[in-house]
């Protein structure tokens, strides 16, 4: 079988080892590759990937098998993600496997690769179209059959692989299919650990010779790990105008909220460049209203920034300046606050820096100017 075979040095250069919420996966095409000239079609939509290949008919080269294709959780779309041996994880999704005929087999389903001493060993947890099963094999994991299951091309499936360290400290798996569960069972031949695991999913094809019509596809959707549907994050990027600041706008802290339904789900303190260009990196898909506060100036929210499958541009906010108190309005308390400082310079006793509003190292009239005009003036809720 002409099967892709990783050394452990080669595996760990290849695949990123880190502690971290995958928010990607990574398509890795032709793992068996036993018929080189079938058509591959591949597309990861998150939370959905879809492996297909069609025109299994043989190339005419020893062995002629299968045709096997994995995806992996990853951090960063490129590499497998390595998550550390101690860390609890479920990987769950709908399995929905079409064989085109049912016969020979295709198979699809969860796909588990733990570090080794050799580079890795690798656990299947799939259904099959030929003889309607619903299993788990694969050392040095566990062997479970759910005999109460049964799977037809077609159709859909929940599956679910639980891998954790119990309190007896065996590494432990549970399956899930359909609502239902394995008894949690330990792997076998601990000791031989490296120290990572590597979850996926896969599709595999059986050859059939001379038969170009021979394919199979699995999408894989809903895919969730920890409960919490994975997906690819994104940038909302734009510019900030400090109104009214002579001085260097990047030492600026600016206090940022996303918030859904009035709720803050993300806050966040970020600077901008010289041009008061910003990002705000690692944005879940979801639509937000973008809340942006510093410290003399008044709060601005950009309503119903929505993320879907890629950055967004142009969220822009122009922040107005005098709120020397900080509490988002232009009254009577800041003049109060500006006049306790007139005349201060930095080290001075009633030197305060909100009260330098122009940012020129000391409160003048200036300052008493751009407070005058921003009077009365509210800050976004």
């Amino acid at each position: 079988m002409k099967k892709l075979v990783l050394l452990a040095a080669v595996c760990l250069a290849l695949t990123a080892c880190a502690i971290a919420q995958p928010n990607d996966v990574v398509i890795l095409d032709r793992v068996f590759n036993d018929d080189s000239d079938s058509i591959t079609n591949h597309v990861k939509n998150l939370p959905k990937v879809i492996l297909s290949d069609t025109k299994l008919d043989g190339d005419g080269l020893s062995p002629e098998f299968a045709n096997r294709h994995a995806w992996f959780v990853s951090a960063d779309g490129v590499n497998p993600l390595q998550v550390p041996i101690t860390e609890e994880w479920t990987l769950e999704f709908d399995l929905t496997l079409t064989g085109t005929p049912i016969r020979p087999r295709k198979e699809a389903g969860g796909f588990v690769r733990i570090g080794m001493p050799w580079g890795y060993s690798e656990l299947q947890f799939m259904v099959n179209t030929d003889a309607n099963e619903v299993v788990a094999f694969g050392y040095p994991f566990p062997f479970y059959r759910f005999t109460n299951q049964s799977y037809n091309s077609g159709d859909t499936i929940r599956l679910g692989i639980r891998f954790f360290k119990d309190t007896d400290g065996k590494y432990k798996v549970i399956y899930m299919a359909n609502g239902d569960s394995s008894p949690a069972a330990a792997l076998s031949d601990q000791s031989l650990f490296t120290g990572w695991i590597t979850p996926g999913g896969y599709l595999q094809v059986n050859i059939q010779a001379g038969n170009p019509n021979n394919g199979g596809v699995a999408v894989f959707d809903n895919i969730t790990w920890n409960g919490v549907l994975l997906r690819k994050a994104y940038a909302i990027l734009g510019n900030i105008e400090l109104k009214d600041y002579g001085a260097d706008v990047t030492q600026v802290a600016i206090h940022t909220e996303l918030r859904q339904e009035g709720v803050a789900v993300r806050t966040g303190t970020l600077f901008t460049d010289s041009a008061g260009n910003y990002a705000i990196l690692d944005v879940a898909p979801g639509t937000y209203n973008v809340a942006f506060k510093a410290s003399h100036w008044l709060r601005a929210v950009v309503p119903n920034v929505t993320v879907v499958s890629a950055d967004v541009t142009g969220v822009d906010a122009s922040l107005t300046n005098g709120d020397v108190d900080g509490d988002n309005e232009v009254t009577l308390f800041d003049f109060g606050e500006l006049v306790a400082a007139f005349g201060s310079m930095p080290g001075d006793a009633n030197w305060n820096p909100n009260a330098d509003l122009d940012g020129d190292g000391e409160v003048t009239l200036y300052d008493f100017g751009i407070l005058v005009r921003s009077f009365g003036a509210i800050g976004d809720d």
